[in-house]
């Protein structure tokens, strides 16, 4: 099954963490996502990124989302993984095997995340191709 949703996000600013001269910045933070479409839910995503000197970068994050797919509710982990720069972001997304809870227990699957406008009041398309075990 593929599911799409649009997502939004709380304004947030993550904070650096280490900054060595002429190298990447490194930044961590918290942002509560909202998403709205065949999933439908609320989620926290702890992000680390990695800021380069021209201002693209590469993240990682781990959220879990509580909410629905279809009829189904409960909650479940992404781990993303993507880039950043020209004003996109763009990631891949992998539901944690074993991490859905109630009616999303043996949910699997994989997925994109497209972003054009990355900013505080930006939202991203989400597609993901799921199934349950």
């Amino acid at each position: 099954m593929q599911s799409t949703s649009t997502l939004t996000w709380d304004p947030w600013q993550p904070a650096p963490y280490d900054q060595t001269e002429g190298a990447p910045l490194l930044l961590r933070g918290e942002v509560a996502n909202h998403y709205r479409g065949t999933v439908e839910g609320e989620g926290v995503q702890q992000v680390l990124i990695a800021l380069s000197p021209g201002g693209s970068s590469v993240f990682t994050a781990l959220e879990r989302v509580t909410g629905r797919i279809g009829d189904r509710r409960g909650s479940f982990v992404l781990q993303v993984t993507g880039t950043t720069g020209g004003g996109t972001a763009k990631a891949t997304l992998e539901v944690l095997e074993g991490s859905g809870t109630d009616g999303l227990t043996g949910l699997r699957g994989t997925g994109t995340y497209f972003c054009d406008n990355p900013g505080p009041d930006g939202h991203a398309t989400i597609e993901l191709d799921h199934s349950f075990e």
